[in-house]
């Protein structure tokens, strides 16, 4: 009975100290996360970004209090990214300011047009919003959607085929 009794309570120490292990990795993952972000983007207000982003040109981003911006995205810049306060966008969402001009000859040269993302936008997983796109306050764009013209404010967008709701 004795022995049960310390196999029991080393047993709880040794998952306790498990669990204290893992938090204490979750909050530096975090802390490292954040200084990565705002060592990237210098304007990032409030703004909490997951470290497996993507930054590319982070100079030529702008983003206001309270976005979220999940793991797995990309932000490619070349041209100006803003995004206003209280944007989300969730896993995978793909925001590239960079195109290919398809009319030029071969090698297609490059070419690049701002983005907007106004305040209170949801990019939900998957989203590709392309070059010189502007999406209006408060609008939600559903999984998967491609962005290639203008959403007007408090627009939905669902579908592959940017169905308004």
């Amino acid at each position: 009975m004795r022995t049960i009794a310390q196999l029991l309570s080393s047993f709880i120490v040794f998952r306790l100290l498990t669990i204290f292990i893992i938090k204490i990795n979750s909050v530096i993952v975090r802390v490292i996360s954040n200084l990565k972000f705002k060592a990237l983007v210098k304007s990032s207000g409030n703004s909490i970004c997951h470290y497996t982003t993507e930054i590319k040109f982070g100079h030529n981003i702008t983003i206001g209090d309270y976005c979220k911006i999940g793991k797995l995205s990309s932000l490619g810049a070349k041209s100006p990214i803003k995004i206003g306060n209280y944007v989300t966008l969730s896993r995978g969402v793909i925001v590239e300011t960079a195109a290919l001009d398809l009319n030029s000859d071969l090698p297609y040269k490059h070419y690049s047009k701002p983005i907007t993302i106004e305040d209170g936008v949801w990019l939900a997983s998957n989203v590709i919003v392309l070059a010189g796109v502007t999406i209006g306050k408060n609008a939600l764009i559903g999984a998967g959607a491609v962005i290639t013209k203008d959403v007007k404010p408090g627009e939905i967008v669902v579908g592959a085929r940017n169905r308004i709701l």
